[in-house]
């Protein structure tokens, strides 16, 4: 996957003015990075834009014309995306993980949302090495229904990213999800007690109960990776169910004494 072409910001990109932040949190994952900024730039066309990573490496970036937070240390996912949403500049904020390549024009995005005012979020149709649709790119809310379906071989979620239409949806990856920057500080940003997995479905779940629209944009496609940023399958796991067990006492055991 390693491209040919040279990245080459521009100063009329960055910064104030930025239609579009695009912030991504690294953490060893830097031999996918140059390929990730290649893709932005090469599908931005005249859209103004800026580029922020995150670096929860111990090992310092530095990225011509990119502003770069090196925080030295793996915070979580969530409260790196946090850090560098503090400083965008964009109405429109992307999360992208560092192994990504954007395929489509990101005016398509930015045009999207200007057709409905309660557009809170969008996601994009991911897709992998083999140009296969990704699993779990968006979906159905996670509850007690919807994990016994999915135990079943009946996934819910599976109509939504196999759609080839634009649909409304409960939740999407957060390894390429746009939300605008107002909608983002109303609800908080992302939950910095998931350290990672389940902080997207948080989020989304917080924007739609204010009301706003969570899409699948399978229109505009994202290939992923899936670099292997743990080489701990156990503490992958770990992660994971804590974090799962964190969302259900946070959104349907709140209430229960």
């Amino acid at each position: 996957m390693e491209s040919n072409y040279l990245y080459a910001p521009t100063k009329q990109n960055f910064g104030a003015g930025a239609r579009i932040s695009f912030i991504i949190v690294n953490y060893k994952s830097y031999r996918f990075l140059k390929n990730c900024l290649n893709s932005i730039h090469k599908n931005s066309g005249d859209i103004s834009y800026e580029i922020i990573i995150v670096n929860n490496d111990d090992v310092a970036l530095d990225f011509p014309g990119i502003e770069t937070v090196n925080l030295k240390k793996n915070i979580g996912f969530g409260a790196g995306c946090n850090a560098g949403a503090k400083i965008a500049q964009g109405e429109i904020l992307c999360f992208l993980n560092p192994d990504t390549e954007i395929l489509d024009n990101i005016k398509k995005i930015i045009n999207y949302f200007g057709t409905d005012n309660n557009m809170g979020v969008i996601g994009p149709k991911l897709i992998t090495r083999k140009n296969e649709t990704q699993h779990w790119c968006a979906g159905a809310e996670t509850n007690l229904w919807n994990i016994l379906r999915n135990n079943l071989g009946f996934p819910k979620s599976k109509e939504i990213w196999n759609s080839q239409k634009i649909v409304k949806c409960d939740w999407v990856s957060g390894a390429a999800l746009f939300i605008k920057k107002n909608i983002f500080n109303e609800v908080h940003g992302f939950d910095e007690n998931f350290f990672m997995y389940y902080e997207d479905e948080d989020l989304c779940k917080r924007v739609r109960e204010k009301g706003y629209k969570i899409i699948y944009f399978p229109e505009f496609t994202v290939r992923h990776l899936c670099g292997k940023s743990f080489n701990s399958r156990i503490k992958q796991k770990k992660y994971f169910y804590a974090s799962k067990t964190y969302y259900f006492k946070k959104h349907f055991w709140k209430n229960k004494a």
